[in-house]
C-alpha cells in the first residue's frame, strides 16, 4: 500500500507535465508518462526503504532515458497553443507550482511518518516487553496438592493483560487466587505484577486469606494511581480448612456433586485500592469429594452479543453442570467456548478451577 501510494502520488507529476506542454498526446503516451513518473518514485522509495542506495544511479539513468524518449515522442504531436504565448507561460508556471507543492507535501508526510514511526516502534517495543513479562508472570497452572486438583489460565484481550491467576504450594496446603486489575494496557499489567509480588511476599510471613489481602492492600495503595483498583478472589487450604476471601470479585461458583447444583458465594468486601484503610473477611467452604470450585473474571460473564446483551453467570453454571466430569483443562475450554460463542472477547478472560478429589 505504501509503494502504491507513492506511485499514485507521483503519477500526478506525469499528468501535469503532459498538460503544461499543451500538445495533443495519445492516451498511450499519457499512460507512459504516468508509469514513468510514478514508477521512478516508487523504485526510488523501494531502494531507500531497503537501504539499497547503490540502485539510485541505475534508477536515475533509466528515468532520464525514459524521459528523453517520451519527450521525443511528445514533440512530434501538434501544439494546441503557441510556444511562449501568455497562455502557455501561464500553464507552465501553474504546472511548476503544482509540482513544487506536491513535492513539499510529500516531504512533509515523509518527515511526519519517520517521526511518528520512531515513536510507534519505541512504544511497540515497550508493549512487547510488557507482554513477555505478563506471559512470565501469568503462566497456566495445573497441579494436584493434597486432596485437590487445581487448574487456572488467563487469556488476555490485548498484548498486555491485567488479570492474574496464581497458585502457591506449601506442603499439602496451598493458596490459589484470581485477581483483576481495572483498565487495560501496560499500567494494569505493572500493577498486576506488583500485586503478585506483594502477595507472595506476605505469604512468607503466613496469615489467612483476609490478612493476606489486607497486607497487599496496604502495600499497593500508596503505589497506584487514584483511578485504579484490584478485585480478587482467594482460596486457601490451611490446617484442613478451605477458606474463601472475595474483594469486589465476581462470586465463587460451587458445583456440588451430591446435588448436581451450583451455588454462589458473593463478595461482601470492596476491591483493593478503593479506600486508604480497608478490612477483608473470609468464610469457610464445605468442599466435598467431586465438588468443583470456579473463580473467574468478568471478562467471561460480561461478553456481549450483537444486541448488547451480556452472557451472565447462568450460562456458565449450566456449562459447569453439563461438563463437570471432564478434566479441568477441558472444562476450562468448554466454559470459555460458551463465552466465545456468545460474543467476541473484549476483556481478559481468566478462570481458576479447583476440584476436590475422591477420598
Amino acid at each position: 500500500m505504501f509503494y502504491a501510494g507513492i506511485f499514485c502520488l507521483f503519477a500526478v507529476v506525469g499528468i501535469i507535465g503532459v498538460m503544461t506542454d499543451l500538445r495533443l498526446p495519445s492516451w498511450g503516451l499519457v499512460l507512459g508518462y504516468i508509469v514513468y513518473c510514478g514508477g521512478t518514485a516508487m523504485l526510488l522509495g523501494m531502494a531507500a526503504v531497503r537501504q539499497k542506495y547503490a540502485l539510485f544511479p541505475l534508477v536515475i539513468v533509466a528515468s532520464v532515458a525514459a524521459s528523453v524518449w517520451l519527450n521525443r515522442i511528445l514533440s512530434h504531436n501538434p501544439r494546441l497553443v503557441e510556444a511562449h504565448s501568455p497562455l502557455h507561460s501561464r500553464f507552465l508556471l501553474l504546472g511548476q507550482v503544482g509540482v513544487i507543492i506536491l513535492a513539499a507535501g510529500y516531504s512533509l508526510f515523509m518527515f511526519f511518518f519517520s517521526r511518528e514511526g520512531t515513536r510507534y516502534f519505541r512504544a511497540h517495543t515497550e508493549i512487547e516487553l510488557a507482554r513477555e513479562l505478563h506471559q512470565a508472570l501469568v503462566p497456566a497452572i495445573q497441579s494436584r496438592v493434597g486432596g485437590f486438583e487445581i487448574y487456572g489460565a488467563s487469556i488476555p484481550s490485548g498484548e498486555v493483560g491485567g488479570d492474574l491467576v496464581d497458585l502457591i504450594e506449601h506442603g499439602d496446603e496451598w493458596t490459589a487466587y484470581v485477581a483483576d486489575v481495572s483498565g487495560h494496557g501496560v499500567s494494569p499489567g505493572v500493577l498486576m505484577a506488583m500485586f503478585k509480588a506483594a502477595l507472595r511476599a506476605r505469604m512468607l510471613s503466613g496469615g489467612d486469606g483476609a490478612g493476606l489481602l489486607e497486607g497487599v492492600h496496604q502495600t499497593l495503595y500508596p503505589l497506584k494511581t487514584s483511578n485504579m483498583f484490584v478485585t480478587a478472589g482467594l482460596l486457601q487450604q490451611h490446617e484442613r480448612r478451605l477458606t474463601l476471601s472475595l474483594a469486589g470479585h465476581p462470586a465463587l461458583l460451587h458445583f456440588q456433586r451430591q446435588t448436581g447444583q451450583v451455588c454462589e458465594y458473593a463478595s461482601t468486601d470492596l476491591p483493593l485500592g478503593i479506600l486508604p484503610e480497608q478490612s477483608f473477611s473470609s468464610r469457610e467452604i464445605d468442599c466435598r469429594p467431586g465438588d468443583i470450585l470456579v473463580l473467574l473474571t468478568d471478562g467471561i460473564t460480561e461478553v456481549s452479543d450483537r444486541r448488547g446483551e451480556e452472557l451472565g453467570v447462568d450460562a456458565i453454571k449450566i456449562g459447569l453442570c453439563d461438563n463437570a466430569d471432564l478434566p479441568l483443562p477441558e472444562l476450562f475450554q468448554k466454559l470459555r467456548a460458551t463465552a466465545l460463542q456468545f460474543g467476541k472477547q473484549q476483556d481478559d478472560q481468566t478462570m481458576l478451577l479447583v476440584r476436590r478429589c475422591a477420598d
